[in-house]
């Protein structure tokens, strides 16, 4: 039996500002919702399932046939759109369960992050163990994870620090009934004791009752969990606009000595902008004064240098410049910031910076 891919995305979302989280854009243009299922392999996965409120839907979909933004994942998509919020990601999950009627294997992936994983049938959780390569913000808001030396979880806790081991969102059960029968039985101890029943929760009580959770070790983990959080992934990215002459290549001119394309290089220039482009977080767009019937010998000069970018404006006036973009919630300000470079400086690491 394949695999059910489950994503709960009916909570408030009210540490968000503007549209719930799901909805935020990425870097690369696409949803939240959308980027937290590229980094999974569902070779395994059969149909996937999910939840939404339908004040989000209508307030901020417009009609969109929101089984097309899945397309991508050549599987088929069933849609749940409830009119309360739940108490609960695990109620949500529980909901969902019945309502489909969905029985086997399932894992269940948080919306706001994205890691790299094959699903594949079984107990375990997904974890992260945090060091110098996977730091971790906001640690007092995740779940932990204590293991064995078998990879067998032997306790897991929510928001208590019992290792140096986190839950990163995905939970995989060999049989839905499972997760459907001891969320009854938690519930009605959550609901006396007024508390939000987790799904850390639910493994636990079934750790307890001698079933066993393997942890699924992640190596790339990125987490969106909250505004701060969003905010610094978004950071990370940049578009940026460099004038060639006089940033890259000192000045030259069309009709004096130097002549374009002549000049020697600003290498510590152009070596910063290497860097950044490495990283895949930065598109290099590269602008000119050249008339574009310069352009062949503007990118012979370019290519001498392995000079990275994503394209190059020629033709513009030789003049003071504005970059004009809009800012908003989803897009913090300042949205566009400027560098003024004194002429063939090589100081361009220190003002990006």
């Amino acid at each position: 039996m394949n695999i059910s891919l489950i994503i709960p995305c009916a909570g408030r979302s009210s540490r968000f500002k503007g549209k719930p989280k799901w909805l935020k854009t990425c870097p690369n243009g696409s949803l939240m919702i959308q980027e937290c299922l590229k980094g999974l392999d569902l070779c395994n996965v059969g149909d996937i399932y999910i939840c939404f409120l339908k004040e989000h839907i209508d307030k901020f979909c417009n009609g969109c046939d929101i089984k097309s933004l899945f397309s991508f994942t050549k599987k088929k998509i069933h849609i749940l759109i409830i009119n309360e919020y739940t108490q609960s990601q695990s109620e949500t999950t529980y909901k969902m369960l019945q309502h489909f009627n969905i029985n086997g294997p399932i894992f269940i992936k948080d919306c706001d992050n994205y890691f790299e994983h094959i699903i594949t049938k079984g107990n375990y959780v997904c974890g992260l163990c945090i060091n110098n390569n996977n730091p971790i913000n906001e640690i007092h808001n995740k779940s932990f994870i204590e293991i064995n030396s078998t990879n067998e979880i032997i306790n897991i806790c929510e928001k208590q620090i019992i290792s140096n081991k986190v839950c990163v969102g995905g939970y995989s059960f060999l049989d839905a009934n499972i997760f459907k029968q001891y969320f009854k039985k938690c519930i009605n101890i959550a609901n006396i004791s007024k508390t939000e029943l987790y799904i850390s929760h639910i493994i636990h009580v079934l750790l307890l009752e001698k079933h066993i959770f393997l942890i699924n070790k992640i190596e790339k983990y990125i987490d969106w969990g909250t505004q701060k959080e969003w905010e610094n992934y978004l950071s990370g990215f940049k578009t940026l606009f460099i004038d060639i002459d006089g940033t890259l290549f000192y000045n030259s001119s069309e009709f004096f000595l130097p002549k374009w394309g002549e000049t020697e290089p600003i290498l510590k220039n152009i070596n910063i902008i290497k860097k950044l482009y490495k990283t895949g977080k930065v598109q290099i767009f590269l602008t000119t004064a050249r008339k574009d019937k310069y352009r062949d010998i503007t990118v012979s000069q370019l290519k001498k240098y392995d000079i990275p970018y994503n394209n190059i404006i020629f033709n513009l006036l030789h003049c003071k410049r504005f970059l004009i973009n809009d800012y908003s919630t989803t897009n913090p300000y300042p949205s566009a910031v400027s560098i003024n470079l004194k002429r063939d400086s090589s100081l361009l690491n220190e003002l990006l910076s």
